[in-house]
């Protein structure tokens, strides 16, 4: 980030929450926006064709308070609601981007703890930890003093295996120079967060972290083996690793081929925990191939930066299948 900003007529930060048919929880969130510590923002609610009361919800907001502005659309998916926010947060001049999704809430220093820290460290990208909750949001403790920054390409590398960072766009705020409303909509209606994680921090010059939790993430009851998983989620899934591999540099290589490997594993694994794990034979069977196929390869199943837990699924995937289920099931049952 230059020594000295451009001058700004917009807000401070434009944060994006696409919603569709999120009336339950839509309320809680943008509550939880309002009582931002930081009040320099402008919240662009982008309803996707919502048939609940989620556009009657975001309405009200908006005309109580100035900083919130409702967007309507066709439903269009995620990806295209958070490209439509970004349009109207460049349109405003917004020096600053962060997204929240509708059923998800924010610490009430999120932003002013996001923007010190980016303000600090002159990094491009500044992000927290999450922590997660059913119902009730979990005690908040203030923000640390201190800072964390990960320069390039250590950042590329948090991205992709650090989980106090993850690859959610929900947890950070970015700087405008790296946010287009192509970058958000990418096509992928399953990991098109990951991607357009990929590009933008691909072209930051580093990332900022502060050590707590400011995004508070809504995990649903209903056990997660029960839950639906499109077949199109694991291709896309897929699809993305396969995208960050082809695309990373050689310095970030061996950290993408671990990454690529570890989402193979963890596909085969989320099938295998599932009662109706034999309705995706054809995706286990090809998860399977590209699994064995990498088992004895330096760049993927023996990839020193490959976990060895992760290690030791591949191999109990291929080479003891029926008993690696049993193991799924029991231990990754309610796993997200």
């Amino acid at each position: 980030m230059s020594e000295t900003e451009p001058q700004f007529k917009g807000p401070a930060i434009a944060v994006v929450v696409p919603v569709h048919n999120g009336a339950a929880f839509l309320q809680q969130c943008l509550a939880s926006l309002a009582a931002q510590t930081f009040g320099d923002f402008a919240c662009f609610v982008v309803d996707d064709g919502s048939t609940d009361e989620s556009a009657e919800l975001a309405a009200a907001w908006e005309s109580r308070d100035a900083r919130f502005v409702v967007i309507h659309q066709r439903q269009s998916g995620v990806a295209a609601a958070r490209a439509a926010g970004v349009r109207a947060g460049l349109n405003l001049n917004a020096r600053w981007f962060a997204f929240c999704d509708a059923d998800d809430c924010y610490h009430k220093q999120f932003l002013d703890a996001l923007y010190r820290a980016a303000q600090t460290t002159r990094c491009q990208i500044a992000c927290c930890r999450y922590d997660c909750f059913t119902e009730d949001i979990p005690p908040e403790s203030p923000p640390p003093s201190q800072t964390t920054v990960f320069q390039p390409p250590a950042h590329l590398d948090a991205l992709l295996h650090d989980h106090r960072v993850d690859f959610g766009l929900w947890n950070k705020l970015y700087a405008h120079e790296l946010i287009t409303a192509e970058i958000m909509d990418n096509g992928l209606a399953y990991n098109e967060d990951l991607v357009a994680n990929w590009q933008i921090f691909s072209a930051a010059d580093g990332c900022a972290y502060v050590d707590f939790a400011g995004y508070h993430y809504r995990q649903h009851a209903a056990s997660a083996s029960h839950r639906a998983l499109p077949p199109e989620s694991i291709d896309q899934q897929r699809q993305a690793a396969v995208f960050i591999r082809e695309h990373a540099s050689p310095a970030i290589q061996q950290s993408a081929n671990a990454f690529y490997y570890e989402k193979l594993v963890y596909l085969a694994s989320m099938i295998l925990r599932r009662d109706d794990a034999a309705a995706y034979r054809v995706q286990i069977n090809e998860l399977g191939v590209g699994i064995r196929a990498g088992l004895q390869d330096p760049n993927l199943g023996r990839n020193p930066r490959l976990p060895l837990a992760i290690r030791a699924a591949a191999w109990a995937t291929i080479n003891c299948p029926v008993l690696w289920r049993k193991v799924c099931r029991t231990m990754l049952k309610d796993r997200r």
